[in-house]
C-alpha cells in the first residue's frame, strides 16, 4: 500500500492493518531468534575452553585497574610490560590467591 492509499483508510482499518503487521513481525522475529539461539549453542560447543583453562584463576592483577588480570600463561599483557618498565616487580602484581596457593 502506498501512503496515499493509507490516507484514505479509516482509523479502524488502519488499526487492523497495524495489528496484522505486528503479528507478522513478531512471528518473524521469534523465528530469527530461534535460529540465532541454535547457532549460539552450536558455537559454544565448538569453542568451549578446555576444563583446566576454564578453571584457571588469574595469578596477576593490575593494581591501577583490577579488572585487568593475567593467568601467567601466554604472552604478557601490555599492562604487565608497562608496569615492569616502571620498576614494579612481578611479585607485587600477584593476587592473594596466587601468593597463598
Amino acid at each position: 500500500m502506498t501512503p496515499t492509499e493509507l490516507d484514505g483508510c479509516s482509523t479502524d482499518e488502519l488499526w487492523t492493518l497495524y495489528e496484522a503487521i505486528v503479528a507478522i513481525l513478531q512471528r518473524r522475529l521469534e523465528g530469527e531468534m530461534r535460529q540465532l539461539d541454535e547457532r549460539l549453542v552450536a558455537l559454544r560447543g565448538r569453542f568451549q575452553a578446555a576444563p583446566d583453562e576454564a578453571n584457571r584463576a588469574p595469578r596477576f592483577r593490575n593494581p591501577g585497574d583490577p579488572s585487568q588480570t593475567w593467568s601467567g600463561r601466554g604472552k604478557r599483557p601490555r599492562w604487565v610490560t608497562d608496569l615492569l618498565k616502571t620498576g614494579v616487580g612481578l611479585d607485587e602484581l600477584r593476587t592473594q590467591q596466587a601468593q597463598s596457593g
